[in-house]
């Protein structure tokens, strides 16, 4: 409520001030560091002039319904020179509570510090909001009357002292809040990183795994066929060029990760002459959609592993589209799993790749075949370059 008496006093204009101080005393800490913009400013200065319209605006108002005479424009000088004044001190206030913050564990000890600031701070709105309107009333060819000026200051400075803990206690909120959500950046840039370096040290892993197997795949193939074993060699030179041209990233095309899976399946036939059969049917919308690298090769090792031992038998892979989903499938017409399966290292680091690149996003199934043999099916999120 504004209180209005028939002269043009301080009182009046002290009670208007501080209506403006207290109702937004919030807005103290809007202004942030220098951002080398100039839009944040300007939109601060609107903030405060508009607060400064609105209150004089029902100043006037209120003075009608009461049958005043009082110009309209007086009022609105009222409103408008407290606004002005609380906007500039607002900044120093949010500037000085920064230097000296009412936060931390000694913040009790800083509070000597802001006692004489609330006085200055009051002293400041009172003779500057006073000194806007003996001007603006100079140039309209009236006199201002601030009134008893101890009585005037006085009661500006016990609502001052209110304004000035509000700003500073919120000023200390915002700067928490902005504490705990740089906190919670921290956080979850550390979990990214964590996460990436987890997917780093997988997909690292797989690599020395298969080059492990192949290596004693080639080692007893050497018994057997030296010329067999000499081509096996020729191939897995091919793969390990293919391996060190890419560039490493977690994900590639569906169609890069085929020409590896192809590689793969040269060194199996030629260790299983004669008795091996291998597909791999790609979707034409799949192509180039991106998987997790090194994906497809451990599902079909471990078909080699656990239900083609003997290399006699069928490979099928195939990779569909539907709808947003990209599915891989490979299945074998071996012996199937045997009681007691577990996943060997190859299928227990692909799931933990899925996990940490699609968690909650992917299916992975591994089961019997429809006729012999085992399926493991992989969904994903369908993502395109």
């Amino acid at each position: 409520m504004v209180v209005l008496r028939a002269g043009r006093g301080g009182l009046m204009t002290a009670q208007a001030g501080s209506t403006i101080a207290a109702s937004k005393a919030g807005d103290a800490c809007a202004p942030q560091a220098p951002t080398g913009r100039a839009w944040p400013w300007l939109g601060y200065v609107l903030a405060w002039l508009g607060i400064g319209l609105w209150l004089g605006i029902n100043v006037v108002i209120g003075q009608r319904n009461s049958g005043s005479r009082v110009p309209a424009w007086e009022p609105m000088t009222w409103e408008l020179s407290s606004a002005l004044v609380m906007a500039v001190l607002a900044i120093a206030v949010f500037r000085f509570e920064r230097r000296h913050p009412l936060s931390g564990s000694d913040w009790l000890r800083r509070i000597p510090v802001h006692v004489p600031a609330a006085i200055v701070f009051s002293l400041l709105h009172t003779f500057g909001m006073v000194g806007i309107r003996k001007l603006v009333y100079a140039l309209m060819g009236e006199r201002y009357d601030f009134g008893d000026p101890l009585l005037g200051i006085a009661y500006e400075l016990q609502k001052d002292l209110i304004t000035y803990a509000l700003i500073v206690g919120f000023c200390v909120a915002w700067r928490a809040l902005r504490a705990r959500r740089e906190r919670e950046l921290t956080l979850v840039q550390l979990e990214r990183d964590l996460g990436q370096a987890r997917l780093a040290q997988l997909t690292a892993q797989i690599e020395p795994h298969f080059i492990f197997n192949t290596l004693n795949a080639i080692s007893n193939r050497m018994h057997e066929d030296v010329e067999a074993a000499d081509r096996m060699i020729a191939a897995l030179a091919v793969l390990m060029r293919v391996a060190l041209s890419e560039t490493g990233e977690a994900r590639v095309r569906v169609v890069d990760d085929v020409v590896w899976l192809e590689r793969y399946f040269e060194l199996m036939r030629e260790r299983f002459r004669g008795k091996l059969e291998t597909a791999v049917r790609v979707d034409p919308a799949a192509r180039n959609a991106r998987i997790p690298r090194l994906l497809l090769q451990p599902l079909v090792e471990n078909a080699f592993e656990h239900g083609l031992a003997s290399g006699r038998g069928r490979v099928d892979v195939s990779i569909d589209v539907d709808g947003e989903r990209l599915r891989c499938v490979v299945a074998d017409d071996g012996r199937g799993l045997a009681p007691g399966y577990t996943p060997g290292v190859g299928l227990a680091n692909v799931r933990h790749r899925l996990e940490l690149l699609y968690p909650g996003q992917h299916r992975f199934s591994i089961a019997p075949g429809n006729v012999a043999g085992t399926c493991i099916e992989i969904e994903l999120p369908l993502l395109l370059e």
